[in-house]
C-alpha cells in the first residue's frame, strides 16, 4: 500500500502544478466568473421593470402581505402570482393593491385577469411602469437561470440557478428550479441568459428547491387579455369559477380515458396511478404478537393543488386502498378494529363563507361480487355554482376476518364528474378467490 502512494504522488503533484499554471495564466477562468457577469448584467437590464407587489389594509395603509410583479405585454401590466393579490380580488372592500419601485416610488394596481389554475394573475398600473419582458420558450434541463424577486420583503435581489424540467408528478405544470426562491419572490419573472422570461417564481420547497409556472400559460394570459382590448374582466368571480369548472372537466376526462395500471390489495386487483401525475405510496404492517392482523395500505394523489384563497384550495385528488386480515383475531375482535379505521375526513380549512355542508348518502354496493358499505358526500362551493367537494368512502362487508376500505376524495368537481370517476375506479376492482 504505501509503494502505490508513493507511485501515485508525483504524478498528481505534476497535475496540480499544471492546473494552478492554468489558474494563473487565465487558462481555467473560474466557472463562477460568466455567471456573476450574466447575472449582473440582467439585474441591470431588468431592475427598472420588476417591482413589488404589496397587499394594503385600508385603515392603516400598512402592507398585509407582499409579493413581486414585473411588466409583461403592454407598459401598464404587470404579471404576478394570483396568490399574491387573492385577498384584494376576494375582498375589494378591505384590501388594495400598489406597487413599488426599487427607487421607492409608488403607485396603485388594479387586477383586470387571473389564471387561478396556474396561479397567474394581470395587474394594470396607471401610468407606465417599464419595458415589457419578453417571453421565451420551455427550457432544457440543466439550463442557467436567474430568479428576480423581492426575498422576505428585502431589495430588489437576483438568485441563480438552473432549470431541471417539468415536475414528473404533478397535476399542474412547474418547472423545477435549483434555487433559492423566498416568500416575497412570488410573481417574479426567471430569466434566461438572454433576459427572456421562460418562468414565473411560484413555490418553494426548501433550500435550493423552487419552483416556476412556465411561461407559456403567461403567453396565453396576455393574449387573451389583448384579444379584448386589455379590458378589465366584468367579474373576476365569474372568471376564476369558469376556470375551476374547465379545468376539472378537463382532469377527469384525462383520468377516465386513460389506460391505468393495476395493484394487489390482499384478495383485491385495484388501480394504481390512473395517470402520469398521479403518485402512489404504499405499506405493509405484518401481524405480529401484540398486533395479531396484517394492514396493508396504499395512497394515492396529485402532489399539488389549485390556490384559491388562504382557506380554500381546489383541484386536488386523492384515493386510499386499506386491507386487513387475521388469523387469530375472534370475528367480533377484527369487526371492533374494522370499525375503527372505518372513518374518513376531508382535509380542508374551508369554513362557512367558501362551501355549505356535507350531504350524504349511505348505499349497499356490489362490486365485483362483494358487498360494500358505500358513503358518498358532496358539499357545494357557495361563489363557484357547480362545483362540490366529493367525498367517498366504501367498507367491505360479509367477511369475519378480512377487510377493505377504499376513500376518494376530490376537491372542486361536478358531482356528475365525481361519480363518473368513482364509477370507472369500482369497475376495476378484481376480486380473487382462494
Amino acid at each position: 500500500m504505501a509503494g502505490n502512494h508513493e507511485s501515485r504522488t508525483p504524478r498528481l503533484r505534476t497535475v496540480w502544478s499544471t492546473l494552478l499554471a492554468l489558474l494563473l495564466l487565465g487558462g481555467m477562468p473560474r466557472p463562477s466568473a460568466a455567471a456573476d457577469d450574466v447575472a449582473r448584467a440582467l439585474y441591470d437590464a431588468h431592475k427598472q421593470s420588476v417591482y413589488r407587489v404589496e397587499v394594503i389594509t385600508p385603515g392603516t395603509d400598512k402592507k398585509n402581505s407582499l409579493g413581486t410583479g414585473f411588466v409583461i405585454g403592454r407598459d401598464d401590466l404587470l404579471a404576478s402570482n394570483f396568490h399574491v393579490v387573492a385577498d384584494a380580488v376576494h375582498t375589494p372592500e378591505v384590501y388594495r393593491l400598489e406597487w413599488q419601485s426599487v427607487t421607492g416610488e409608488r403607485g396603485p394596481l388594479k387586477v383586470i385577469a387571473v389564471d387561478v389554475v396556474h396561479d397567474l394573475a394581470l395587474l394594470q398600473a396607471e401610468r407606465p411602469l417599464g419595458v415589457p419582458h419578453r417571453i421565451g420558450t420551455l427550457p432544457d434541463k440543466g439550463t442557467a437561470l436567474y430568479s428576480l424577486g423581492h426575498p422576505l420583503g428585502l431589495d430588489l435581489a437576483i438568485v441563480p440557478g438552473s432549470a431541471n424540467g417539468l415536475l414528473e408528478k404533478a397535476l399542474y405544470d412547474k418547472i423545477h428550479f435549483t434555487g433559492n426562491i423566498n416568500p416575497g419572490m412570488s410573481g417574479g419573472p426567471s430569466l434566461d441568459a438572454e433576459g427572456r422570461v421562460v418562468g414565473v417564481n411560484v413555490a418553494t420547497a426548501g433550500e435550493a428547491v423552487g419552483f416556476l409556472v412556465p411561461a407559456q400559460y403567461l403567453q396565453a394570459l396576455v393574449e387573451r387579455v389583448a384579444a379584448r382590448g386589455f379590458e378589465p374582466a366584468a367579474d373576476l368571480t365569474a372568471e376564476i369559477g369558469g376556470q375551476l369548472l374547465a379545468n376539472q372537466h378537463e382532469l377527469l376526462a384525462e383520468f377516465t380515458r386513460g389506460v391505468w395500471p393495476t395493484q394487489q390489495l390482499g384478495r383485491f386487483q385495484v388501480p394504481g396511478e390512473i395517470s402520469p401525475r398521479i403518485d402512489c405510496w404504499g405499506e405493509t404492517d405484518l401481524a405480529t404478537e401484540k398486533k395479531p392482523y396484517v394492514e396493508i395500505e396504499t395512497n394515492c394523489s396529485g402532489q399539488d393543488e389549485v390556490y384559491v384563497s388562504k382557506r380554500l384550495s381546489a383541484g386536488s385528488i386523492s384515493y386510499q386502498f386499506f386491507w386487513f386480515e387475521s388469523d387469530t383475531l375472534t370475528p367480533r375482535a377484527f369487526y371492533r378494529l374494522y370499525q375503527q379505521r372505518h372513518n374518513s375526513r376531508f382535509l380542508s380549512r374551508a369554513d362557512e363563507t367558501d362551501v355549505g355542508n356535507f350531504t350524504c348518502s349511505v348505499r349497499f354496493v356490489t362490486v365485483s361480487g362483494q358487498s360494500f358499505k358505500a358513503n358518498v358526500c358532496a358539499r357545494p362551493y357557495k361563489r363557484y355554482p357547480g362545483l362540490v367537494d366529493f367525498m367517498v368512502l366504501l367498507a367491505m362487508t360479509g367477511h369475519e376476518r378480512e377487510g377493505m376500505l377504499f376513500t376518494l376524495d376530490l376537491s372542486s368537481v361536478t358531482l356528475d364528474n365525481g361519480m363518473q370517476l368513482l364509477q370507472a375506479l369500482l369497475e376495476r376492482f378484481t376480486w380473487q378467490n382462494r
